[in-house]
């Protein structure tokens, strides 16, 4: 592309109700036009001319959830997403460890005992034998349970005689002794806070990879939760012009502090790296067993999830983020957490500047609290693909209270708005598998689905991937559409995905992405 180009004969999905257009003019980094024809037109007779062939065109698609950065670490870490069984995990990470020194950590991702042959927990000593006497700090794929071995133990001083911390859980042997399973942040932040960053040259490596990826999958900006060291990361790349992606970003609660004391406002930040919220923990996860919920889970003796924050507590967390603008992404996934947010959110005071609180995941909910959502203008940051991983999870712990999770159509329904996401890198950044998800609820290839009633059409998914971020993230008035004024960001797909069969979702592809004017990527057959 040009500093002036026209792109004609296409299928341009603004999103923008009642705006049609075959066409679109870009100079620089910005749309100055869309319209049909706009090749006949004397005005944009010095621009160059692309032909899209019939395809179509639609903005940037947007992850309205993610942690960008720390997905771009976990590209350097032994991926264990694949693996059928504790034997196949362990194989893996011995291939790995053998590959580093001697004292380095050896870090893994994506272990899931649900999705095992057989389900069974994995413990310290297995975990010891595969890495030897190295510390060892292994993710579940929810990322919501660790498995580490005994020297990341010894390390953090986690002993027989160390108590649950408040919000956590330390597995135990019956004798009381840890088996190396530790659930949410406040039981395995200890050992998490000890494992050391890469090198700069490391971790710019895998970021250009991260970057790359979100490229190939058509995704132009991210909203993103990471900690300080991401935060200090990302906005030095932005600074420095090298960023590559817009990245929307969610502090950590426990950096609070530090911004009231920096004075830091919601919306700081520049066109690609902007401060937009808050970010706070209910409760925990499906996979672990730790959402928060009203009824306990199935075939449990009393379990109903980890209350990691109370309504008070949240409440005041809400009020302090206030002060600054800040509205507050709060991760809820159980219908009791949900609930407890809203009675958090009751305590709010007002936001401005197109500030809205959000509730990240909504995976289990009661139908009134949809209406408490509504009536408080509280936006859902939903997941489609968790949706179509989580089928047989949901069934076995929360039986026929399934028909209350992962409510897309009733939420769209009730006129709540609602952004999508991945939760990237817990699932893949993949923006079109998310509307697949969403259109089907059924897994690629599998007549098996997930209450149907739910199921949305592929435009109301694409506008969930484009301006419901924006909408998420006030941002709206220059993000989102495919508008004069608004920024050159969007994404050439194979075919019209509002207008083909369901079932032939998960093969639309990404011919180009092209990101503030400039092409990032181009696959092969792409009109650019």
């Amino acid at each position: 592309m040009t500093i002036r180009s026209l792109l004609y004969n296409g299928k341009i999905l603004t999103q923008a109700e009642g705006v049609k257009a075959d066409s679109v003019a870009i100079y620089k980094n910005r749309i100055v036009a869309v319209g049909s024809n706009l090749q006949h037109d004397p005005d944009f007779s010095r621009f160059e001319r692309i032909n899209l062939k019939g395809k179509t065109v639609v903005p940037g698609l947007v992850d309205a959830h993610t942690h960008f950065y720390y997905f771009a670490l976990s590209l350097g870490r032994a991926d264990l997403h694949d693996a059928t069984s504790i034997g196949e995990c362990l194989s893996i990470l011995k291939k790995f460890s053998s590959k580093l020194g001697k004292h380095e950590w050896v870090l893994g991702e994506g272990y899931s005992p649900d999705r095992f042959r057989l389900r069974e927990e994995p413990d310290r000593f297995q975990l010891d034998r595969a890495t030897g006497s190295r510390p060892a700090f292994v993710f579940s794929k929810d990322e919501h349970t660790a498995w580490v071995n005994s020297r990341a133990l010894e390390l953090a001083g986690i002993t027989l005689r160390t108590k649950d911390p408040a919000g956590g859980e330390i597995v135990r042997q019956p004798n009381g002794e840890p088996t190396g399973i530790l659930r949410e942040i406040p039981g395995y932040g200890r050992v998490f806070e000890l494992i050391p960053q890469p090198s700069k040259s490391k971790l710019d490596k895998l970021f250009r990879m991260a970057t790359q990826i979100a490229y190939e999958n058509g995704v132009t900006g991210v909203h993103s939760v990471d900690g300080q060291s991401g935060f200090v990361y990302m906005s030095d790349l932005a600074q420095r012009n090298k960023l590559g992606l817009r990245v929307t970003y969610y502090f950590p609660a426990a950096m609070l502090p530090t911004l009231h004391k920096n004075r830091t406002y919601y919306g700081t930040g520049t066109d690609f790296f902007r401060v937009a919220g808050v970010k706070i923990f209910a409760d925990g996860s499906l996979g672990s067993r730790t959402a928060l919920c009203f009824n306990k889970y199935v075939g449990s003796k009393g379990n109903c999830g980890i209350e990691v924050l109370s309504s008070k507590k949240m409440a005041q967390l809400v009020k302090s983020a206030a002060k600054l603008g800040f509205p507050c992404a709060i991760h809820a996934i159980g219908d009791r957490a949900i609930s407890n947010v809203l009675d958090a959110f009751e305590q709010s005071p007002p936001l401005y500047f197109g500030a809205r609180h959000r509730i990240e995941h909504v995976q289990l909910i009661r139908r009134k609290d949809l209406a408490r959502m509504k009536r408080m203008n509280v936006v859902a940051s939903m997941q489609p693909t968790h949706c179509t991983s989580d089928i047989e999870m949901v069934r076995n712990y929360w039986g026929a209270r399934g028909k209350n999770a992962y409510v897309f159509k009733s939420a769209i329904d009730k006129g709540i708005d609602v952004a999508f996401g991945s939760d990237c890198p817990i699932e893949r950044l993949k923006p079109l598998d998310g509307i697949a998800a969403a259109v089907t609820r059924a897994r690629k290839g599998s007549r098996d689905t997930f209450y149907p009633n739910e199921r949305i059409s592929a435009a109301e998914a694409l506008y969930c991937y484009t301006v419901g971020p924006a909408v998420a993230a006030g941002e709206a008035h220059y993000r989102g559409y495919l508008l004069p004024g608004y920024p050159a960001d969007f994404v050439i797909l194979s075919t019209d995905l509002t207008k083909i069969s369901s079932r032939n979702l998960y093969d639309v592809k990404v011919l180009a992405t092209v990101l503030d004017g400039k092409l990032r990527f181009r696959r092969p057959g792409s009109p650019l």
